[in-house]
């Protein structure tokens, strides 16, 4: 059995993670950022070397007090890394200017290390330009640039030579074109194939995006750039939110389209760009508040639709169907050009109006969208109406009278429990009560018998009984006691019944007569029984009382220096019947 046990225990102590191939372990690794690889270093020897064969380079300056702490950790790292094993990806996270020493050397190792992917996000205080280095490597396939707190970054003012390059995310960033005539960044990147620029600016007079094989574009709030001209043969998804683009060269195989612009609203390039539509989302903002919708832009809003005419799924805002709707004559005079189409969905989500639930359809407009394809499914995804104040009113009212039917079922709960509870206990407790009566009585005549035979009796007789008459005097204290426990316990169950019961008939009388009728009779038989215990617990503890003044009354004339206590406690005035408390001072303390 101790060979068994220790072999159990060696199992248990067994490093099962140390003895896993470096190439897994950097795998777990990767999950975290590079100190906290390096960190794992001081396990034990195996570790010391695995952080330095790590493909995947994590940096962040808010792992450190500050800057030149961090610095020094990413000279560390580069210095003593195997320069043997490549660079797959790197990360980095930094705060302050991008021409801080540390940024250029991250740059430098990871290009001569083939680097594949590289992802940087920076927080700067002001804006600030970019090393050249960092825009020229053979082995880039993904690169993304990330910049907050409204300082973009400032990009070189020549191409970017990243040949390898496949995929481009820029946000909030400054491509430097020194104001000429026209810039186009991407020339070099003849393999990328997708591109998204968010809050993107550009310092030239046209933008052109020329990108032979990109299959994915996506512009969300370009809108610094006088002219955007895009020129895209294999564009297969094209997403264009808030970016104002002047020209646009579609390929006939673009199947995705989404546009969304609350600012120029009717898109002047979608002519004849669009061939061979499979889904469609479009948002435009024409409805202005207390302005009813101009003509113009109905026949804007029609024109445009026809472009989109090869669509097979088409989602459209309410200002778009509203816009049409209102100018029934109008589009009465153009058919509709959707042949091909599968779905036709209005979503009011797509721009926030708090009286979209009001958007009604006319049938020229629907006539116009779905009269070709009158198969299509059409969803009118619109919202609820806003309640009114009599629906808040009638809600206010059925919440309250949930809630207090709600109290109303807890506390029956509570009170038939209690109910339950006290019937169990009053026979032995009232059993209990005239036991402890028919003692008290007895106690005191024997104390009465021992009064008056001291008064015949020699001296040392008279010590005699005046021992007997302490030891009576205990045992009557003990028994007053032990009554007064027995008329505690009694008045805390009829106490607990009582409040349940009054506050039952205060949830009722809030209640509408006629539930309040139901819930009266069907409660009914448990209310009367609450009230018969209730009677009867109050009854029991009151019988008391007069009951210990009779006997002290017949005993006062007699014992009047010896029962001085007594008297005072019988000078209480009982409470009535038919009040809920009974208060035990009432019973005499001896």
């Amino acid at each position: 059995m101790e060979i068994e046990s220790n072999k159990v225990r060696s199992v248990v102590n067994e490093d099962r993670f140390s003895s896993l191939p470096d190439e897994l372990i950097h795998q777990i690794l990767s999950c975290f950022d590079t100190k906290f690889a390096v960190q794992t270093s001081l396990l034990s020897s195996r570790w010391k070397p695995i952080w330095k064969s790590m493909p995947w380079l994590d940096f962040s300056s808010s792992e450190f007090d500050t800057l030149h702490k961090f610095s020094k950790f990413v000279t560390h790292v580069l210095s003593h890394r195997n320069h043997q094993v490549e660079v797959a990806s790197v990360k980095l996270h930094f705060h302050g200017a991008a021409s801080q020493a540390f940024v250029r050397k991250i740059a430098n190792y990871a290009f001569f290390h083939n680097v594949q992917e590289l992802t940087v996000s920076c927080c700067p205080k002001k804006n600030h330009e970019f090393p050249p280095c960092f825009f020229s490597s053979q082995t880039l396939k993904q690169l993304s640039l990330r910049f907050h707190l409204g300082a973009p970054c400032v990009t070189p003012r020549t191409p970017w030579d990243f040949p390898a390059l496949t995929t481009l995310d820029l946000f909030d960033t400054l491509l430097c074109g020194n104001d000429r005539e026209s810039f186009d960044p991407f020339s070099k990147c003849v393999n990328l194939t997708n591109l998204v620029l968010r809050r993107v600016t550009v310092h030239a007079k046209v933008f052109d995006i020329i990108a032979p094989r990109v299959t994915k574009l996506t512009l969300i709030d370009c809108r610094q750039s006088r002219v955007i001209n895009v020129i895209a043969p294999l564009l297969e998804n094209l997403t264009v939110i808030n970016s104002l683009i002047n020209d646009m060269k579609a390929p006939l195989r673009l199947s995705y389209l989404r546009y969304s612009d609350y600012k120029y609203p009717h898109p002047q390039w979608f002519k004849n760009c669009f061939h061979s539509l499979n889904e469609v989302s479009v948002s435009l903002s024409i409805y202005k508040k207390n302005n009813p919708y101009e003509e113009t832009a109905a026949l804007e809003t029609i024109n445009m639709l026809q472009e989109l005419r090869s669509a097979r799924c088409l989602t459209l805002n309410m200002d778009i169907v509203e816009c049409i709707s209102s100018f029934p004559d109008l589009i009465s005079h153009h058919p509709s050009p959707f042949n091909n189409l599968i779905s036709l969905t209005v979503n009011s989500n797509l721009r926030h109006r708090l009286d979209a639930h009001k958007l009604k359809m006319t049938t020229e407009a629907r006539n116009f969208l779905l009269e070709s394809s009158p198969s299509a499914t059409f969803i009118m995804d619109l919202p609820e109406p806003p309640p009114t104040k009599a629906m808040k009113a009638k809600e206010a009212r059925e919440k309250k009278r949930a809630k207090l039917l709600a109290y109303i079922e807890s506390d029956m709960k509570e009170l038939q429990a209690s109910v339950e509870k006290e019937n169990m206990l009053f026979v032995e407790r009232k059993q209990a009560l005239e036991s402890r009566k028919a003692a008290f009585k007895n106690l005191f005549a024997e104390l009465k018998l021992l009064t008056k035979s001291k008064m015949m009796q020699s001296e040392p007789e008279r010590y005699q009984i005046k021992d007997v008459t302490a030891r009576l005097r205990t045992q009557i204290r003990a028994c007053s006691e032990e009554l007064k426990d027995l008329v505690d316990q009694a008045n805390e169950g009829s106490l607990a019944i009582f409040r349940q019961k009054e506050r039952i008939k205060l949830y009722l009388e809030d209640l509408p007569k006629l539930q309040r009728a139901k819930l009266e009779e069907r409660y009914s038989r448990h209310l009367e029984e609450a009230e018969t215990l209730f009677v009867s617990l109050d009854s029991t503890c009151q019988d008391v009382y007069p009951y210990l003044i009779k006997i002290m009354d017949e005993h006062a004339e007699d014992n009047s220096e010896n029962f001085s206590t007594l008297q005072d406690a019988s000078s209480h005035k009982l409470p009535p019947a038919s009040q809920p408390t009974i208060s035990s001072a009432a019973i005499v303390s001896f």
